[in-house]
């Protein structure tokens, strides 16, 4: 029987599912609804007053549904038993400490949801995961979200394009806006209900992949009453949805500022980062697929060549047969 790849891979798994159930006693823990939704391997333990991070979930599930539950505590230890996870959403928990490394181990990691929980410092870390395309962090306590990124950076190759940091500020507690340098492919923001010490142009303009902007109940300061004017008419002119901000002057008034060239100068930096960024993701498709290629031509090479030796094998082994017929008969 030809043995693949992927039956050495469900191997593995099976190998590891029975180590586990034989390390953990699977049988007081609530059973999850496991299906397959759109192709991706899902357990759905949505409201199941789960306490901990469940252990005996299938290994290479990819979405794990543990909203609404009452989780405190999530680490690396129990995320490393799913390494495969593509979505996982822990929204609604009572989560409050996250250690730097919990998620580390979940390099195809493209969604978290940790919205709704009492956390306060975001892990530097999670911005440094390759794969995240979504992060939901609102509803949390008081998060420096500003410092979270700053603490991650250099942040190389972040692929994040949708971030949700709505009322994570408490009242008369305004914190820095966000560095985007090194994120410049965020196209969905929701800032709703923030309250930052200060907005400038220059923020915006190292968003240059932003095509949506939740801003309602936004309060902030800026460090010029026409930079109000100016981020309005930017957002404006590169079709961002947004509501606009309230100026306490009016536009007429700030006529004569225009946009810093500075300020357009970090736009086409950061624009060059997001071209060099699909470039390389561009890149790096065609690599795999000529390496599958190269490998399927090899392993058929392989087979071919040990077809054309077996055939030239039988034929040595039949004329040998044939010579020794002829001699017995001789």
């Amino acid at each position: 029987m030809l043995i693949t790849i992927r039956h050495v891979i469900l191997f593995m798994f099976f190998l590891v599912s029975l180590i586990r159930s034989a390390s953990i006693n699977c049988s007081k823990e609530k059973r999850c609804k496991t299906t397959r939704i759109h192709g991706f391997r899902t357990s759905d333990c949505y409201n199941m007053d789960f306490r901990t991070f469940p252990k005996c979930l299938p290994s290479n599930i990819d979405v794990i549904e543990l909203s609404q539950n009452r989780i405190r505590k999530v680490g690396k230890e129990e995320l490393s038993l799913y390494t495969h996870l593509t979505h996982l959403y822990l929204s609604d928990n009572l989560i409050v400490n996250l250690e730097d490394d919990t998620f580390t181990e979940l390099s195809s990691l493209e969604t978290l949801d940790l919205s709704t929980n009492a956390i306060s410092k975001v892990p530097a870390s999670i911005f440094e995961l390759s794969s995240l395309k979504t992060l939901y962090l609102s509803n949390n306590m008081n998060i420096n979200i500003a410092e979270s990124i700053e603490e991650a950076m250099p942040i190389h190759q972040s692929s994040l394009t949708k971030l949700d940091i709505s009322f994570i500020t408490e009242e008369d507690s305004p914190t820095d806006f966000p560095d985007f340098t090194e994120l410049p492919l965020v196209a969905n923001l929701d800032i709703t209900g923030d309250q930052f010490s200060v907005i400038t142009p220059e923020h915006f303009a190292k968003l240059c992949n932003l095509q949506i902007l939740s801003n309602h109940n936004v309060t902030t300061e800026f460090k010029d009453v026409c930079d109000c004017w100016k981020i309005n008419n930017w957002l404006t002119s590169r079709n961002v949805q947004f509501t606009p901000f309230y100026c306490p002057l009016k536009e007429q008034e700030c006529k004569g500022n225009q946009i810093n060239q500075d300020h357009l100068q970090l736009f086409e930096i950061c624009k060059e980062k997001v071209n060099t960024f699909k470039e390389s993701k561009l890149l790096g498709k065609v690599g795999l697929w000529l390496g599958i290629v190269v490998t399927a031509s090899v392993i058929c090479g392989i087979w071919i060549g040990c077809y054309i030796k077996r055939r030239k094998n039988n034929r040595t082994t039949r004329y040998k047969e044939v010579l020794k017929l002829d001699h017995r008969t001789n």
